[in-house]
């Protein structure tokens, strides 16, 4: 538990401020009718003076004789002070002399107050020494830096966290030395390599069209066999088609001489049963004649009573004999008719044999034709892919001898470009990898200042 003695606010407002003027470490004046009344000990420190030197004096006592605008000390004392009042405020650049009569440059700060007669004015004091002397060694490093020269370092360290920035300085120089020296390396690199370039494409320009040449002969010669092939392919077809059509025909007459086959097969099924008929004839006019002959016979016995059967019988012999002699006489015809129609028979199976022989070749002569067309079609379509592909090959190898040209013109003028580049590199100062000697003038300790 903590506990705070019980203080009127003002005098709780006058021990903090009294505790922050004598405890801060940056310097803290108090001006009263242009002296200084009060000082704490860090403004001694950046005086360079005791305190009882700084108590009663003058800021002008502490200053250069002329500040950076080129006016009076004198004056500006008193335009900063007037305008500290009208403004509350005024805070500027200013040119303090050290007792040894060194100048050094700090930033000062001015705030009227009330303290006792109402007229006091608060003076906050800043050193800007390190940072000035910062400053004029970068902007030494970086004028040489400007000029080229990429040997520049800052040696000499810079106070507290000043020194970063130099370092840092330093490192961006050499990396912008190694840049440099890369790009020099690879500038020369570039010029070797655009003068083979352009070597090496003046070659490919001049054997791309030769090629173009060649490849435009080639492929009209192409297009003459292409239309060569499509007719072809069309004369296969009308042949392919004639050849179905006499398949179709052979065929058809196969089919013709099979029924003309199976015709006379019936026809001479029909003769011989006819045969068999006319055979049946024969034996019952042999069976007639037979037994007319008997009644012949019979009626010869009977005497006068059997001559009218005797005659009756004679008739019927005579027209047994007639039947009989018919018969056979249409049975040779038969016969006749039955070898004609056998002979006729075999010429028309040997005709369907050969015609069906006729049928194969015929459609093998199809299936032939069919593959040639199919084969004349596949040809023709390859050869006009072949003719397009070689188009294109054209066109393209025309679009190449293009490219050559360019990639000619584009690599002379990359050889150009190198050389500007190895010119312009010509104007850095390099030292090996990149280090240097160069260095500036060292920073000063820091010391008192003053206002």
């Amino acid at each position: 538990m903590f506990f705070r003695r019980s203080v009127p606010a003002r005098d709780l407002d006058s021990l903090v401020a009294e505790a922050i003027f004598h405890k801060s470490p940056d310097a803290m004046l108090l001006i009263r009718n242009g002296l200084f009344v009060a000082a704490n000990p860090a403004s001694a420190k950046l005086y360079r003076a005791p305190l009882s030197r700084i108590l009663g004096a003058s800021p002008v006592d502490f200053s250069a004789a002329v500040q950076p605008n080129g006016r009076p000390t004198p004056e500006m004392v008193g335009l900063r002070l007037q305008e500290a009042m009208q403004k509350g405020f005024s805070r500027f650049e200013w040119l303090n002399r050290a007792p040894d009569g060194e100048e050094f440059r700090i930033i000062v700060t001015l705030i009227p107050c009330q303290i006792e007669s109402g007229d006091e004015v608060l003076v906050l004091l800043q050193d800007l020494g390190d940072t000035t002397q910062a400053m004029d060694a970068l902007r030494s490093g970086l004028e040489d830096l400007s000029k080229g020269d990429l040997e520049c370092r800052i040696t000499q360290p810079f106070a507290g966290e000043y020194d970063k920035v130099r370092e840092a300085f330093n490192a961006s120089v050499d990396a912008m030395a190694q840049s440099v020296m890369a790009v020099r390396d690879t500038a020369q690199a570039v010029s070797l390599g655009a003068g083979e370039i352009r070597q090496a494409s003046g070659d490919l320009s001049a054997r791309t069209e030769q090629q173009a040449a060649s490849v435009e002969e080639a492929s009209a010669a192409l297009r003459a066999i292409t239309d060569t092939m499509s007719s072809a392919a069309e004369e296969s077809r009308r042949t392919t088609a004639l050849v179905e059509e006499a398949r179709d025909q052979a065929m058809e007459s196969g089919k013709v001489v099979s029924s003309t086959i199976q015709a006379m097969d019936a026809i001479e099924h029909s003769s011989r049963e006819i045969g068999d008929i006319i055979s049946v004839i024969d034996g019952i006019a042999f069976q007639t004649n037979l037994l007319a002959l008997n009644a012949g016979v019979e009626a010869a016995r009977a005497g006068d009573a059997g001559k009218g059967f005797a005659v009756v019988a004679s008739e019927v012999r005579a027209l047994a004999q007639r039947s009989a002699d018919a018969a056979k006489d249409i049975k040779a015809r038969i016969q006749a008719s039955t070898e004609q129609v056998a002979n006729g028979v075999e010429l028309v199976s040997r005709a369907g044999q050969t015609l069906e022989r006729i049928a194969t070749v015929v459609s093998q002569i199809s299936e032939a034709m069919h593959s040639l067309d199919e084969k004349s079609r596949s040809q023709a379509s390859n050869l006009r892919e072949v003719n397009n592909t070689m188009g294109e090959m054209d066109s393209i190898t025309q679009r190449n001898a293009a490219m050559a040209e360019e990639a000619t013109a584009a690599a002379r003028s990359l050889a150009d470009q190198a050389d500007q580049l190895n010119h312009l590199l010509s104007r850095f100062r390099m030292a090996g990898g990149g280090g240097g000697n160069n260095s500036y003038p060292p920073l000063r300790a820091a010391g008192g200042r003053g206002w």
